[in-house]
Formats: C-alpha cells, sequence, structure tokens
C-alpha cells in the first residue's frame, strides 16, 4: 500500500534532517573574530548617528564608480582603535572624538573598531585604515612592512618613552653607577654593565620589552654573555628574588614611569627594600608609549589637518580624558613624532634579529 502524502510525521523527520545538515555546515564554516560595526560622523554632526550595516572593516569592497575625495561623503577618513570586548563607556568615548575630528577638519570620519592586533593588522596592510594607533613593538612590524608612520607619541606618567633598569642585591657588592638625586646614570651601559658577566639575570616573559627584549638587547650590544635566566611573573617577584638572594645575580624592571621598588605590597613586607635592592643603571627613554600612526599613502594635508586637531583635543575639558577612555591608557598630553623617535629602541633590539611578524601574529605568513 503506498504510504499518504499527509503522514502525519513526514515534517518532523523532513525538519530534523534539515537541522543535522544545518549543524554539520556550522560546524565545518570557519569563524571570523567579531568587528564592531563603524560610523560615519559628517562635519557638524550633533548626535551620534545610529549604527549602520557596514561591510568588514578589514574587506572594503571595490567601487563600481570613482570615489569621492577622500574625507568627503563616501568616501570618510578612517581611524582605528583595538577594543577587545565590546564597552559602552569605551565606545562612547571613540564617538566623542571621531565626532571632535569630523568638527574640527571639515572631514567626514569614519572609527573602526577591531578585536585585537591581528584583524588591525590585516586592516592597515590592505588599505583600509588612514589611521591607528600602535604599541611599540606592532609599530615597529608596520613601519617594516611599509604601512606605518607615526604622527603623534602619548604622553604617560609624565614621559613620552620609558626606560629600563638593571637592579642587585646590595650584598653582592655589584657596583652602582646611579645617581638616585638625579634619576640619571653616571656611565653609559656597556660600562656598568660588564660587570653581570657570567651571572645569572631575572627577567619576566619574552614578549616583554623592558622585562626581557630591551634588557637583553643592551647586554647583547655589549658582548655581555649571562646564564640562562631565571623567568618570574612580575616586578615584585624579581625585587623579591634579588633581596632574598641565591635564585638570581640581577634583575630587571621599567623606569622612568616610577619605581617598581615603591610598590606598596614590597614596602609593606620588606620595608628596607630600597637599600638592599639598588638600582645598578637605568636607561634614558628607550621605549615609546602608544602612538597615534598614519597610513603612508594618506596625503600629507590631510595628516597634518587630522594631527593638528588632534593636538588641539587637550585644550577641550573632557579632551584628554576622552582620548584615555578610548585607548584605556593615562594620556597626559601629545607630541608631534616622526619614525626617528622609535630609533633608540631600533638600536636596543637589533643584536635580538626578532621576526615581528612571528611574534605578533598567530598566522604569520609563510
Amino acid at each position: 500500500m503506498k504510504p499518504s502524502d499527509n503522514h502525519p510525521h513526514r515534517p518532523i523527520i523532513f525538519i530534523a534532517i534539515l537541522l543535522v545538515i544545518l549543524n554539520l555546515v556550522s560546524a565545518c564554516s570557519p569563524t571570523t573574530p567579531t568587528i564592531i560595526p563603524s560610523v560615519t560622523f559628517s562635519p557638524s554632526a550633533t548626535t551620534p548617528p545610529d549604527l549602520p550595516a557596514q561591510p568588514s572593516p578589514t574587506q572594503r569592497p571595490t567601487p563600481t564608480a570613482t570615489l569621492p575625495p577622500l574625507g568627503n561623503q563616501g568616501n570618510p577618513i578612517t581611524i582605528a582603535f583595538i577594543l577587545p570586548q565590546l564597552d559602552t563607556q569605551t565606545q562612547d568615548a571613540i564617538e566623542e572624538i571621531a565626532l571632535f575630528l569630523a568638527d574640527h577638519t571639515g572631514y567626514y570620519i569614519e572609527y573602526l573598531i577591531y578585536p585585537d592586533f591581528e584583524t588591525l593588522s590585516a586592516a592597515i596592510l590592505s588599505g583600509a585604515v588612514h589611521f591607528f594607533w600602535l604599541e611599540p613593538l606592532p609599530y615597529l612590524y608596520l613601519h617594516q612592512a611599509g604601512s606605518a608612520e607615526a604622527v603623534l607619541m602619548t604622553n604617560h606618567l609624565g614621559v613620552y618613552a620609558y626606560g629600563v633598569q638593571f637592579m642587585a642585591q646590595e650584598a653582592r657588592g655589584f657596583r652602582s653607577y646611579f645617581d638616585p638625586e638625579t634619576n640619571q646614570s653616571t656611565v653609559q651601559s656597556s660600562q656598568a654593565l660588564q660587570q653581570f658577566s657570567g651571572t645569572r639575570p631575572c627577567f619576566l616573559q619574552q614578549e616583554s620589552l623592558p622585562g626581557y627584549l630591551v634588557p637583553s638587547g643592551l647586554l647583547a650590544t655589549s658582548s655581555i654573555p649571562t646564564l640562562e635566566p631565571v623567568i618570574v611573573y612580575d616586578y615584585s617577584a624579581i625585587i623579591r628574588a634579588l633581596y632574598i638572594q641565591g635564585i638570581c645575580d640581577f634583575g630587571v624592571s621599567y623606569a622612568l614611569t616610577g619605581d617598581p621598588r615603591s610598590a606598596s605590597n614590597l614596602q609593606q613586607d620588606i620595608p628596607d627594600v630600597q637599600t638592599q635592592v639598588l638600582v645598578i643603571w637605568q636607561s634614558e627613554g628607550i621605549i615609546p608609549n602608544i602612538n597615534l600612526s598614519a597610513s603612508p599613502t594618506l596625503p600629507l594635508p590631510i595628516q597634518h589637518k587630522i594631527r593638528e586637531a588632534l593636538l588641539d583635543l587637550p585644550d577641550n575639558p573632557q579632551g584628554l580624558g576622552l582620548l584615555s577612555r578610548a585607548l584605556r591608557y593615562d594620556v597626559e598630553a601629545l607630541k608631534i613624532v616622526g619614525d626617528v623617535f622609535y630609533q633608540p629602541l631600533r638600536s636596543a633590539l637589533a643584536p635580538l634579529d626578532l621576526n615581528l611578524e612571528a611574534m605578533l601574529l598567530e598566522t604569520p605568513t609563510p
């Protein structure tokens, strides 16, 4: 007997099979990072516009007609930020900055938010972004790739670039070449650090500029061999290791933006830490703070106009506060810099022959 076309279980079976197929397809589909939709701000806009449906900022569509001049409606200037997780307060600050730039330049401004450096760098390398905020190693990588030029530098904790310091237990008898009254070293690193030849350092993880890379580069520049380092989890641990002795002979930390020996937990546990753990040598500012970079393909008049508008941001009562919230980084001032500002860092890292692409990207190009 032929089954009826109106069999009551047929739709249920069909739906179940369809759901299984859809689940299998979903499981095989590659995941893509979430990118917050962009917003374009027109000059003299009074309130942020609604979020429009936008293509992924990492791959802008190829226009079928000639675009209007850059900065006009339909061809906005883009400025990118990294925001790992959606944060309303941070996004609001980014919108206010974009609106400020639109009003002060007359350009249409579009902000783009990326979840991490990997997706941002892909957009930068493809030419989809005009301005972007970068930390030191990402900047060196993108500049080397011909895709970034430093425009502005942020002042953080009173400096535009911070340094490193080498420390040791007073009882070890190492000679200090650091004057705490002037907060400066009295000799060059090659002379001060020779005494660490054949000794064991305490370092942080290998990705840390002040806690590993720059000190290693300075030692290598002066051909000072050391034993295999002890890797610890923070600067307080380095200082504690030096204080109790027997773990490592010298340690390193950041400098010029504060003294890790004055941390409250150390002062409470070992009040004499600053007389027992001495600064042997301290560098000048080697490591730049977060910068604003521009695409080298951006016309200079546009670059200069955006730069000057951002330099006016501190005149706004909430300007630096907005920038600090947008970057999640305390910004006290801005100044104009060029790529030459990074030369001390490049010189310090040169002996290490770093593969920046492998360090910064999870899936470097072959």
